[in-house]
């Protein structure tokens, strides 16, 4: 190790924020160490680094500062590349700075550290702290803040996708063998893209959603096209100004008029911890406005009870409970996932005639399909069979739908009635045939659908199970599962590493393989390393670029799954090393430490 980078690991716990860094912790969110090592020591008292440490300190803020200031960034779609990946790099360390300021806000929304008890926090062993239950449980009381901070990013990332402009995509844009609305979505050849300014950013806590529901490529793909979002899919992650609003502390700053703004355009509170506790709905039976807590976690700071209970039945709860003041209906998220599938299916028989999401893209590609150049097949394309099927009147299927929750024929409805009534049709051979327009089926012979639609079935489908948000998934889940990573990214402190430059070189060429890997291997699972995935997921920020490339090299539109089962990643991880050292002979998984970056 050299003797700049042993200095910075010595010194890391004193940055400059006076944020503690996790490589100096054993659990992330455990407490910060105690300092009785320097109880004599005046600065340290002060919360100031010790004097011979403060030097290099300001030193390496000050290198820090004029590296990023270097940064050749655009604000705009943009191949994978060394400045980019390092501009990522800063924007995940000020999410984990912003999780870590949530996780230890004490008495947010209720969530007080005396809920968990006295705490011991004497210097103990790893071991020992994992056995203290008190610990345990305030770790659990900083993971809650999280997640309800989460869940109100998510919200707020709703309700700024909804300010965007944008046309919603029909069925016949789907038809049209030159829509811009769809089959020429992705066409980057012929486009405007969003010209973003400094006053347009949105708070952190958005940023970090709109990144989570980037690394879904064809998610986000899906959502775009469907809300008509073309602009914004064409221009990706602006980079300049997002480096721009971080500091050298990871603190994220714009100015005043990008404040009001967001202020203007969404009508919510700048910072996440702003807007109301409380969330207002519409009972989707009766239509009376409700006033849902967030959380029924929160206590009182001096509350005593052995009955803490961190689940909640509140909107940012796990398990959301609440009376309809008008008709009693109970809401949780199983009904309002019902809700959404409800509004879409009315959406899609509307005037509006908006597809349903599952039936946008092709499964097998995860891109716009060409229509068929005949109107007669044109009318019968697998994948949109999910829409033909809820606009028939084969079995009452559209009135049940439609009337699914107001007709109080289910007392509790659930995507698991959906399912029952979409299976019945698909059991009828003759209501089959009638849908695809054959008016008869000669004896002995089953008409059925194709493998294709029905797996553009089960894709609608997956579009509403635990998901009542407007998207293709569940993005507060899918922020948690990228905190992993985010937070392995933060202890590897590729930042602050003297060839940090040359690291993200090296990592480009490793991801330009594995790409390699999966355009030789196509019926193969490729699992990417860490420093591929950074790599990859900095590429995926630019939509339309990565598109380009990935369908360039491979014919379809790659996705990234972060929800593949451990053991199959297991596995697969083991065949992508053999492959990757017999393709190009070297070893795949490396350690990535400062030290071996360096050498």
């Amino acid at each position: 190790m050299s003797k700049r980078a042993s200095l910075l690991s010595k010194v890391a716990v004193f940055r400059p924020s006076g944020r503690t860094s996790v490589n100096n912790l054993d659990d992330a969110q455990a407490p910060p160490p105690a300092y009785d090592a320097f109880e004599n020591d005046q600065a340290v008292a002060d919360g100031r680094p010790p004097p011979e440490f403060a030097a290099a300190v300001e030193a390496e803020t000050a290198n820090l500062t004029a590296a990023f200031d270097d940064l050749k960034l655009i604000d705009g779609p943009s191949s994978t590349n060394a400045d980019s990946c390092l501009a990522h790099l800063k924007l995940l360390y000020a999410i984990q700075s912003m999780k870590e300021d949530v996780g230890y806000t004490d008495g947010l929304w209720g969530l007080w550290n005396t809920l968990a008890g006295p705490v011991d926090l004497s210097e103990k062993s790893p071991e020992e702290r994992m056995k203290d239950r008190q610990l345990e449980t305030l770790s659990q009381i900083r993971e809650k803040r999280w997640a309800l901070f989460v869940a109100r990013a998510v919200d707020r990332y709703a309700a700024w996708w909804q300010t965007l402009p944008g046309k919603q995509l029909t069925e016949q844009d789907m038809e049209s063998a030159d829509s811009e609305a769809y089959i020429k979505f992705a066409d980057s050849s012929a486009v405007e893209l969003m010209e973003w300014t400094e006053d347009m950013l949105p708070p952190l806590d958005v940023l970090m959603v709109w990144h989570t529901h980037m690394l879904n490529p064809r998610s986000f793909l899906e959502d775009s096209i469907l809300a008509g979002l073309r602009s914004l899919w064409m221009t990706g992650m602006p980079w300049a100004l997002v480096n721009a609003a971080i500091n050298s502390d990871f603190a994220y700053s714009v100015s005043d008029d990008a404040k009001v703004r967001w202020a203007a355009k969404t009508g919510l509170s700048w910072e996440n911890v702003g807007d109301p506790l409380i969330k207002t709905l519409r009972c989707p039976r009766c239509n009376t406005s409700l006033q849902v807590p967030w959380t029924t976690c929160g206590m009182p700071e001096d509350y005593n009870g052995d009955d803490l209970d961190l689940g909640g039945n509140g909107y940012g709860d796990g398990d959301l409970h609440y009376s309809c003041t008008g008709c009693t209906i109970t809401l949780c998220k199983e009904l309002l996932s019902v809700a959404k599938f409800v509004t879409d299916v009315r959406t899609l028989i509307g005037p509006s005639n908006r597809p349903m999401p599952g039936t946008v893209l092709d499964p097998r590609t995860g891109m716009p399909e060409a229509p068929p150049p005949d109107d007669v097949r044109r009318k019968m394309v697998p994948r949109t069979f999910p829409n033909r099927l809820l606009k028939s009147g084969l079995n009452s299927i559209r009135t049940k739908m439609v009337e699914l929750i107001t007709s109080n024929s289910i007392e509790e409805p659930s995507m698991q009635d959906v399912r029952v009534e979409i299976e019945q049709i698909l059991a009828n051979k003759v209501l089959l045939g009638q849908l695809d327009g054959f008016s008869s089926v000669l004896p002995g012979i089953k008409y059925q659908p194709t493998p294709t639609a029905r797996m553009c079935i089960r894709k609608m489908m997956s579009r509403y199970w635990e998901n009542s948000s407007i998207f293709a998934l569940d993005l507060a889940g899918a922020v948690m599962r990228q905190g992993v990573f985010i937070e392995k990214m933060y202890k590897l402190d590729w930042l602050h590493s003297p060839s940090a430059r040359d690291t993200m070189q090296r990592l480009i060429t490793k991801y330009k393989r594995f790409i390699g890997i999966m355009k030789t291997f196509k019926d193969k699972v490729a699992v990417p390393t860490l420093d591929v995935d950074l790599a990859w997921h900095t590429h995926q920020l630019s939509p339309s670029a990565y598109y380009t490339f990935a369908v360039s090299e491979t014919g379809k539109f790659i996705n990234h799954d972060d929800k593949i089962p451990e053991d199959t990643l297991s596995v697969q991880f083991e065949w992508t090393s053999r492959v990757y050292q017999d393709l190009y002979g070297e070893v795949y998984s490396e350690c990535t430490c400062w030290y071996c970056e360096g050498t």
